[in-house]
C-alpha cells in the first residue's frame, strides 16, 4: 500500500471516530447502534480500516452538530440521539431557563451631602456581601480651581448575582438615588455552543491520540501531532471563553456614579397647591440669590491676593504708557513754545525795523519840510 494512500485513510479514520464520539456525546441513549457502522481490522498487523455500509464524510463533517437551541442534554435539551424518547416540552422549557446564561449590569447615579461618608459606607456593603471593586475613579477636589466641595467618584462593583437585588436595595440608603439602569445580556446560546465545540475537539483529541499510538511512518506522525496541536489550541480558547462567561454570570456588575451636592434632589413628586408652588419658588429664587452673593463675596475676599496681583501687572504697562505720552506732549509742547518765540521774535524785529523806518520817513519829512520853510522865508525876505 503507498504512503498517500495510508495517509488518507488516517484522515478518513479520525474524521469517522471524531465524529462517533461527538454524537455518544449529545446522545441520551446507551443504544450501540449508530448511523454509520464500521468493520475495524487490527491496525498493528497492517490492516486498513474499511466502513462497512456508507461512504466517509468529508473532514469538515467533524464540526457539524445540532442546531437546535439546546441540544446537549448537560444544559436541559432534548440530547443528540433521534432513538432517545423526547421529553416534555414543559419540562424542556423549565430546565432551560434554570440554566440560562445570563450577565447582569446595573448602573447608578447617586447623590450625596457626605462624600466621604457615602464612600465608606459602600465599601463596607461591598465587602459585607462578597462583591469586590473592580475599578474606581475619585475626585476629591482641586486647591487650583476652587472646586474643592465639587467631589465625584465613578466605581465599577462586582456583585454575586445571587446577591444583586439586595444589594442594589441596601444601597438606596447610602445616598438619593437619581438615575438607575438594568440590562440583562442572555449569552446561553454563546455558552452551548461554546460547550459542544469544546465537546467535540475533546473527542477528536482522544481519537487522534489513539491513532498516534498505533502510527508508524513520520508522515502519519507529523500530521497527527499538527492536528494535536491545533486541536489543544482550540480547546484552551474556549475553556477561556467559558471561565469569562462563567465569571460574568456569576458576578454582576453595578456602576456607580456618586456625586457631592449641597442640597439632594427631590427624588419623590408631591402634588401642591399654586399657593405653595409660588411660596416654594420665590424661597428657591431667593436662596440662590442669597447663596450666589455669599460665595461671591467669599470668593471675591479668598481671591483677592490674586486680584490685586493681577492690578499691579496691569498698572506696571498702563504706567509706562502714561510716562511714554506725558513726555511726548511735554516735548510737543516745548517744540510749539520754541516755535512761538521765534515766531514772537521775529515779529518783534521786524516791529523795530519798521519803526525805524517810520522814524527814518519822519525825519526826511522834517528835513523836507525845514527846507521848504527856508525857502519860503529866503523868498519873503527878498
Amino acid at each position: 500500500m503507498k504512503k498517500k494512500d495510508l495517509f488518507k485513510k488516517l484522515c478518513v479514520i479520525a474524521s469517522v471516530i471524531a465524529m462517533s464520539a461527538s454524537l455518544a456525546a449529545c446522545s441520551k441513549s446507551n443504544s450501540a447502534s449508530t448511523a454509520y457502522e464500521y468493520d475495524y481490522k487490527d491496525y498493528s498487523a497492517g490492516d486498513t480500516p474499511m466502513m462497512a455500509d456508507a461512504a466517509a464524510p468529508a473532514y469538515e463533517a467533524d464540526y457539524d452538530y445540532y442546531d437546535e437551541e439546546y441540544a446537549s442534554e448537560d444544559n436541559g435539551g432534548f440530547g443528540g440521539d433521534t432513538g432517545s424518547q423526547p421529553i416534555n416540552e414543559t419540562q424542556a422549557n423549565a430546565s432551560v431557563a434554570k440554566n440560562r446564561k445570563l450577565i447582569k449590569t446595573v448602573n447608578l447615579t447617586i447623590e450625596t451631602v457626605n462624600y466621604d461618608a457615602t464612600i465608606a459606607d459602600l465599601e463596607n456593603k461591598i465587602a459585607a456581601i462578597g462583591g469586590y471593586i473592580e475599578n474606581q475613579y475619585s475626585y476629591n477636589g482641586s486647591a487650583y480651581n476652587n472646586s474643592q466641595k465639587n467631589k465625584y467618584a465613578t466605581i465599577t462593583v462586582r456583585i454575586p448575582d445571587t446577591a444583586l437585588d439586595s444589594f442594589v436595595k441596601d444601597v438606596a440608603g447610602v445616598g438619593n438615588i437619581t438615575e438607575k439602569t438594568t440590562s440583562t445580556q442572555d449569552v446561553t446560546l454563546n455558552y452551548v455552543d461554546t460547550e459542544s465545540k469544546k465537546e467535540m475537539y475533546l473527542a477528536e483529541q482522544e481519537s487522534l491520540l489513539g491513532l498516534l499510538e498505533k502510527a508508524e511512518t513520520i508522515e502519519d506522525i507529523t500530521y497527527l501531532t499538527q492536528r494535536l496541536t491545533e486541536i489543544r489550541y482550540n480547546i484552551e480558547s474556549m475553556e477561556s471563553s467559558l471561565r469569562v462567561y462563567d465569571d460574568l454570570v456569576a458576578y454582576a456588575t453595578v456602576n456607580f456614579t456618586i456625586n457631592e451636592v449641597q442640597v439632594l434632589t427631590p427624588t419623590v413628586v408631591v402634588e401642591k397647591t399654586p399657593a405653595e408652588e409660588l411660596k416654594e419658588g420665590f424661597e428657591n429664587s431667593l436662596s440662590d440669590v442669597l447663596i450666589g452673593t455669599r460665595d461671591f463675596f467669599i470668593n471675591l475676599v479668598i481671591n483677592l491676593p490674586y486680584i490685586i496681583r493681577g492690578l499691579i501687572c496691569l498698572a506696571i504697562p498702563v504706567l509706562i504708557i502714561f510716562i511714554v505720552i506725558r513726555i511726548i506732549i511735554v516735548t510737543v509742547k516745548k517744540k510749539n513754545a520754541k516755535k512761538s518765540k521765534d515766531f514772537t521774535d521775529r515779529l518783534h524785529e521786524d516791529n523795530i525795523l519798521e519803526k525805524a523806518a517810520k522814524s527814518e520817513d519822519k525825519k526826511e519829512e522834517k528835513a523836507e519840510d525845514k527846507k521848504e520853510e527856508k525857502a519860503e522865508d529866503k523868498k519873503e525876505t527878498k
